[in-house]
């Protein structure tokens, strides 16, 4: 195992005319250059960042299937995709694909909730909870979109926790998060999004930009970047692909059990 401890560079204040987040000294650059966005809770900061080689709990069970919507699947690394069921287990390596009618809500073992959206692609890369200080989720979003609450593991280490989507590494600790790939042709500008529900996240580029995301704020990277952007932005209108659904409230239901009320 290896210890990696992030530093943090503050975020310049935007100039008139940019948008809110930008760092006024970034510059274009190549498309072909790869962006990679790194965001860690703002508490998690200064935590040493611990982390095992993919694969270490494979055959090893993340968590299980709380509800399922529509046409959707689960295949694991090396085997036939089967039909995603209620009560299923998700192991480590698994892929979870939804069609367009289909939404998958996983419940893990440290009581994080991740729901899949229409029209996904994700992988549990890796997943270990024993409550010592290698305990660790990675998530992938290949395609599509996610909703995720932190549980245990990132409230506990906050720094073990990520979640990745295409050129962006996205951390949290008490967060609730959208992670999304739009392309093109839909309402939203193409590119990667970290939407904000509650808590707060910190989004840095491989370049060093570094921007704070706070509650019902965007973190966005363009997919293209036009001549004279920043390539980090916060956005504050609301994404259009933001749509709730009854997945949704049943998330918050698990993630946040009502007590009842004795009269």
């Amino acid at each position: 195992m290896m210890k990696h401890l992030e530093s943090c560079r503050g975020l310049s204040a935007a100039r008139p005319g940019e948008p809110l987040g930008a760092n006024p000294g970034a510059r274009g650059y190549p498309r072909a250059r790869r962006r990679r966005v790194v965001a860690f809770g703002v508490s998690a900061l200064m935590l040493p960042w611990i982390w095992v080689p993919r694969g270490a709990w494979a055959n090893t069970a993340a968590g299980s299937i709380a509800r399922v919507s529509g046409a959707a699947s689960v295949k694991p690394k090396a085997g036939a995709a089967r039909e995603a069921k209620v009560k299923d287990l998700v192991q480590v390596d698994d892929t979870v694909v939804t069609e367009a009618d289909g939404q998958v809500l996983i419940r893990l073992n440290d009581k994080s909730s991740l729901l899949v959206r229409p029209r996904s692609t994700v992988v549990i890369e890796a997943f270990q909870f024993d409550n010592k200080p290698d305990d660790q989720s990675s998530t992938t979003v290949a395609a599509g979109a996610i909703r995720a609450v932190s549980g245990q593991i990132a409230r506990d280490k906050p720094a073990n926790v990520k979640y990745s989507a295409g050129t962006a590494t996205i951390g949290i600790r008490g967060t609730d998060i959208e992670v999304a790939i739009i392309g093109d042709g839909v309402q939203d500008r193409a590119g990667i999004y970290n939407y904000v529900y509650a808590g707060s996240t910190e989004m840095r580029l491989d370049s060093g930009e570094v921007a704070v995301v706070e509650k019902e704020l965007t973190g966005f990277t363009p997919a293209v970047l036009q001549p004279g952007e920043a390539r980090l932005q916060i956005l504050r209108d609301r994404p259009a692909f933001l749509q709730s659904s009854g997945f949704d409230a049943l998330m918050q239901q698990l993630t946040n059990p009502r007590i009842p009320m004795i009269r």
